[in-house]
C-alpha cells in the first residue's frame, strides 16, 4: 500500500509537471489503426466500399503502479459520400488517475483525389475542427509544501498560484493520405502525414508570465498490405509520432486470415513503441463487425514497479459497405 501511496504521488508530480511546461503527450491508443479519424484527419470515411463506421475504444492502464489507473476512451463515426468525400466526428476522452481529465469533441472531412484514370492511386487530404476541455482536481494534488511528520497534510497551503483549474481550447488538425488500391498486384502501401493541435492553444493553469501552449503533434504513418494468398494478408506497418521534444516510434506487424468462405476473419499481430512497451493483439471480423483486444507489456524504465505490467484495450468497430455482398477491406 505504501509504495502505491509513493508511485501514485510520482504519477501526480510528473502529470503536474508535464501539464505546466507543455510536454505532456496526447491521450495515446495502442490499437492506433483500429480509428483511422484519430489518426489522420485524411482518413475520414476514406475505405474501399465504406457507406459508415463507428468504432467504440476504451484503454485502461497502469493499474499496476497507481491506486486509480488511466482510462482512455473514443468514440468515432465516419462516412463516405459519393466515393469522394469524407464526413464525420468523434469523441475522446482521457482521465488520469482522476486527477486530470482531457475532452475532446471534433469534426472531420477529407477529400479523395483520384491520381489517373483506372481509380487505382488516391491522395486524399483532410480537415478536422473542435475542442478541447481540460480539468485539473485540485483537490487530488499533493505537493511537497504539504509534506509533514512523514505524511502529506492537505489542509496546509500547496505554495502554488493557480489561475485556473480548467482550460477551454480551440482544435484544428490538417493532414494528406495515400492509398494503393490497384488489386492487379499484391502489394498496396499507403501512408500518412498529420499535424494535430494547429491552432497551438494556450496550456495554463498556473498564473504564470510565461505562456505554456499545446505543442504541435507530427504524425507520420506507413505501410503495406502483402496480399500472401486469398487466404493471408501482411499489414506491416510503423507509426512515428513527435511532439515538443519527445518522438514515439512504434513499428509493428498485423497478420489477417480468412475463415469459412470470407465470412469470418481472425487477425493477430505485434508492435513494439520503442523503449515503451510490447504491445500483442488479436481480433476477430464477424460479418459487420470487428473486434480487437491488445495488451501492453511495459518495458521500460518504470519496470522494475510495474512488473511489466502495462495497459489493455478494446476496440469495436461496425460498419457498413456499399454493393451487394461487398466486404470492407482490410487495412
Amino acid at each position: 500500500m505504501r509504495k502505491n501511496k509513493i508511485l501514485s504521488v510520482i504519477c501526480g508530480f510528473s502529470m503536474f509537471f508535464s501539464l505546466q511546461t507543455a510536454m505532456g503527450q496526447d491521450m495515446q491508443l495502442s490499437q492506433y489503426d483500429a480509428s483511422p479519424i484519430l489518426l489522420n484527419p485524411a482518413l475520414t470515411g476514406m475505405k474501399q466500399n465504406l457507406k459508415y463506421r463507428i468504432v467504440q475504444q476504451y484503454r485502461n492502464q497502469w493499474d499496476a503502479v497507481t491506486q486509480k489507473s488511466f482510462l482512455s476512451s473514443a468514440l468515432a463515426y465516419d462516412m463516405n459520400l459519393k466515393q469522394k468525400w469524407g464526413a464525420g466526428a468523434y469523441l475522446q476522452n482521457d482521465n488520469s488517475s482522476r486527477i486530470f481529465n482531457s475532452f475532446s469533441f471534433v469534426l472531420s472531412g477529407a477529400h479523395d483525389i483520384i491520381i489517373g484514370s483506372q481509380d487505382k492511386y488516391h491522395l486524399a487530404v483532410g480537415l478536422q475542427a473542435g475542442f478541447i476541455y481540460k480539468t485539473l482536481r485540485l483537490s487530488q494534488y499533493t505537493f511537497d509544501k504539504q509534506y509533514n511528520q512523514g505524511g502529506f497534510d492537505t489542509d496546509l497551503s500547496n505554495g502554488e498560484s493557480f489561475e485556473r483549474s480548467k482550460r477551454f481550447m480551440p482544435e484544428v488538425n490538417f493532414g494528406f493520405a495515400y492509398m494503393n488500391t490497384n488489386t492487379a498486384i499484391k502489394y498496396h502501401p499507403y501512408g500518412g502525414f498529420a499535424i494535430m493541435h494547429c491552432t497551438y492553444p494556450k496550456n495554463n493553469f498556473l498564473a504564470e508570465e510565461v505562456v505554456s501552449r499545446l505543442p504541435l503533434r507530427y504524425v507520420i504513418n506507413g505501410g503495406s498490405l502483402v496480399k500472401i494468398n486469398d487466404k493471408i494478408t501482411l499489414d506491416p506497418k510503423l507509426l512515428i509520432m513527435k511532439q515538443n521534444t519527445v518522438w514515439q516510434f512504434n513499428p509493428g506487424i498485423l497478420v489477417h486470415c480468412t475463415l469459412e468462405a470470407g465470412d469470418l476473419n481472425v487477425m493477430g499481430g505485434v508492435f513494439y513503441r520503442v523503449n515503451d512497451a510490447v504491445i500483442t493483439q488479436v481480433g476477430l471480423y464477424y460479418k459487420n463487425f470487428i473486434y480487437r483486444i491488445s495488451y501492453d507489456f511495459n518495458v521500460s524504465k518504470l519496470k522494475t514497479y510495474s512488473q511489466y505490467k502495462g495497459g489493455i484495450e478494446f476496440s469495436i468497430i461496425f460498419f457498413r459497405t456499399s454493393g451487394s455482398g461487398s466486404k470492407l477491406q482490410i487495412n
